[in-house]
C-alpha cells in the first residue's frame, strides 16, 4: 500500500483537493484533524486535557472544540503542551488506521502540518498544496470570515509555503478554476498509481 501525506498552509485548498482525491474508489483519506477532534471528544483523556489547557473544557459532558482551539491559539505554552500530548496519539491511529487498509492502493493523510511536527519520513511521498498569498487572504476572509489579526497569527504559525515547495515531492496549485484543480488532482491521481516504488528524493514535482 501506498501512503502519501497532504499537507498545505491554510486557505490554500488542501481540503478540496483532499475531497478531489476521495472521489477515486481505491484511495482513502485519513483526515488528522478530525482523527484529533475525535480522540479529544472520545473523553477517554478529559482530565489530562483539562489539566494542560487549565480549565474546563468538557461542558455538559461535550468537549468544546471552538474554546480549545481559542486557548491553545492564544497561549504558546499550552499549546506547545497540548500538541505534545495530542499529536502521539494522533499518530498512533492513523498507523492502526492505515494497516487496516491493506488491500487499498493508495492511502493519502491530510494533515496541515507534516513539516512542522517533522513527520514528512512517514511517507512515500508529500504533496503540497498551495497557490499566492492574495487568495489565500481572499478565501479566509470571505469563506472563514477570519480577520486580518487572526490570519497572520495562524500563518504565522505554519511554515512558509516556499520553504515547503522545496521539501514537497508534489506540488498542486490551487490558483485555477475548480474544473482545472479537478483534472490537476486527476493527473497526480494516475502518477501515484503507477510508481510501483518510491524514494526520497525530493524531485518529483506536479504543478
Amino acid at each position: 500500500m501506498k501512503v502519501f501525506g497532504l499537507t498545505g498552509n491554510i486557505g490554500c485548498g488542501k481540503s478540496t483537493v483532499a475531497s478531489m482525491f476521495s472521489k477515486h474508489p481505491d484511495v482513502v483519506i485519513l483526515d488528522c484533524d478530525q482523527i484529533a477532534k475525535e480522540i479529544i471528544s472520545g473523553g477517554a483523556y478529559k482530565e489530562k486535557i483539562n489539566s494542560i489547557l487549565g480549565t474546563n473544557v468538557f461542558l455538559r459532558g461535550k468537549a468544546d472544540l471552538k474554546h480549545i482551539a481559542k486557548i491553545i491559539f492564544k497561549k504558546l505554552e499550552k499549546k506547545r503542551l497540548f500538541e505534545a500530548f495530542i499529536h502521539p496519539l494522533v499518530w498512533a491511529t492513523v498507523k492502526k488506521k492505515v494497516e487496516a487498509f491493506k488491500e487499498t492502493q493508495i492511502c493519502i493523510v491530510e494533515s496541515a502540518i507534516i513539516y512542522e511536527t517533522k513527520n514528512e519520513d512517514k511517507f512515500d511521498g508529500v504533496i503540497l498544496v498551495t497557490c499566492n498569498p492574495k487568495e489565500q487572504l481572499r478565501r479566509l476572509q470571505k469563506n472563514r470570515k477570519m480577520s486580518l489579526e487572526d490570519i497572520k497569527s495562524r500563518i504565522g504559525r505554519q511554515l512558509p509555503s516556499p520553504g515547503k515547495k522545496t521539501m514537497a515531492h508534489f506540488i498542486i496549485e490551487t490558483d485555477c478554476s475548480l474544473g482545472q484543480l479537478k483534472d490537476r488532482v486527476s493527473e497526480l491521481y494516475h502518477k501515484l498509481k503507477k510508481r510501483k516504488e518510491f524514494c526520497h528524493e525530493r524531485t518529483k514535482i506536479y504543478a
